[in-house]
């Protein structure tokens, strides 16, 4: 990378680099990177890898393509299996995937679960009762089922609820009432079509983190080989916790000071440009021969 081009890195990254000296051949100084190669790619769905309703742009396409038969991809979202099995196939991507806010790991090809964290039956009674009392709808996982009531629920291995159509006060407010609950995870997600707020449950070890880390292992890696991208605050465990991290440049500022690199918003298909800037060039040519 020339130093003269539009400067997208931030002080995280710069800090694991060294600048060599201007060579007289050239027309500027360059970036040598010293961290280790990425191996494998975690990608946020819906304002990281589309802007709204799973629409995948062209030029985003063309580029989780090229990077999928390099090393393996996952879409790590909070939709359900249903929608990212179908994402998946649609993309071509073959490694395993995550949903439910990185509750559940499956198949890409088959749908098959490989990993499920069901919240705890206790901690989901408390969250119905409290979205009960308050008028609140949600919809969540059973299983394998969507559900939105309680009289639907046949077995309890519950993996996300998710409380809907909430203002950020509300939501905020919600999540303070659950501190309590030591095994539950809460995230605040901001819908990309409508840009109402939404409260996703899960259980302790059932998020994007955590999640990253079982995919890892699954592949015979450490989260440190991987590069996450995303653009809500329930990203920031996982840009946080992988070797690389990636930030849109519409998201909120805590996520781009936690990224290495912040990306074009999702409108001007950032991530397509984070893959052919910062990712493909930091994909080693070992990395390639094992995966082809």
């Amino acid at each position: 990378m020339i130093c003269n081009q539009p400067w997208h890195y931030s002080p995280k990254f710069i800090l694991n680099t060294i600048i060599r000296p201007c060579d007289r051949r050239l027309s500027s100084c360059t970036v040598v990177f010293m961290n280790n190669p990425i191996k494998a790619v975690l990608f946020d769905c819906d304002g990281t890898l589309a802007p709204v309703h799973m629409q995948v742009t062209p030029a985003v396409r063309d580029s989780v393509t090229k990077l999928s038969r390099l090393v393996p991809v996952a879409v790590i979202s909070s939709r359900d299996f249903h929608d990212i099995s179908w994402l998946a196939k649609d993309l071509g991507l073959t490694a395993p995937q995550i949903s439910e806010g990185g509750a559940r790991l499956f198949d890409a090809q088959t749908a098959r679960c490989l990993d499920l964290q069901c919240l705890e039956i206790s901690d989901a009674e408390d969250i119905f009762k409290l979205l009960d009392k308050q008028s609140l709808e949600f919809i969540a996982v059973d299983e394998d089922k969507r559900i939105s009531a309680v009289d639907q629920i046949i077995s309890w291995r519950i993996s996300r609820i998710t409380a809907t159509s909430l203002t950020e006060k509300q939501a905020s407010e919600i999540m303070r009432d659950m501190n309590g609950h030591t095994l539950l995870h809460t995230a605040k997600v901001q819908r990309t079509d409508n840009k109402e707020w939404m409260i996703d449950f899960t259980h302790a070890q059932g998020n994007k983190l955590a999640a990253a880390g079982k995919f890892a292992g699954l592949l015979n890696l450490s989260v440190n080989d991987l590069v996450a991208a995303g653009d809500g605050y329930n990203d920031i465990s996982m840009l946080t916790g992988c070797g690389y991290a990636v930030a849109m440049g519409q998201s909120p500022k805590e996520l781009h000071d936690v990224a290495d690199y912040v990306a074009p918003s999702v409108e001007e298909d950032g991530l397509a440009i984070a893959i052919e800037e910062f990712i493909l060039p930091k994909i080693s040519n070992t990395t390639m021969l094992k995966t082809n």
